[in-house]
């Protein structure tokens, strides 16, 4: 888990590129223990946006996540009201999830891979790049 402010969050989410516009449909979040990066599952390499950490922080982690799902996240972040931070972490139950909370509230956004997974609990990608159910 790490925290981040609410705006810094919707801001670098903002960035990411409309779905028709990828490959692939995919928005990779890499969080290197102090800041989140974001790119695309087709070209992880270029970092589209980086928002800093305020606040509490872990280990380093990467996701992979649905950018289908993407608008609901944000519109669940302009939701909050009087909330200055966020917490965001990988999350694993029957299938894995990124998981945003604050004030007792919480919105997650379903991944298509998490590498940092412990081996037993990663999402396994079927050759379409979708995760199977």
């Amino acid at each position: 888990m790490a925290q981040l402010k609410i705006r810094d969050l919707h801001g670098l989410l903002s960035r990411a590129p409309r779905r028709s516009d990828l490959a692939q449909d995919g928005i990779r979040l890499l969080y290197d223990g102090q800041a989140f990066h974001l790119s695309t599952a087709d070209d992880p390499d270029t970092v589209l946006a980086t928002a800093p950490v305020t606040g509490f922080t872990t280990g380093p982690w990467e996701v992979t996540a649905y950018s289908a799902s993407l608008a609901s996240v944000t519109a669940w972040m302009r939701m909050l009201d009087g909330e200055d931070l966020i917490d965001v972490c990988p999350f694993w139950v029957s299938e894995a999830v990124l998981a945003f909370a604050t004030g007792g509230q919480v919105g997650t956004w379903p991944l298509i891979a998490c590498p940092t997974a412990p081996a037993d609990r990663r999402p396994q990608a079927t050759a379409e790049g979708r995760t199977d159910r």
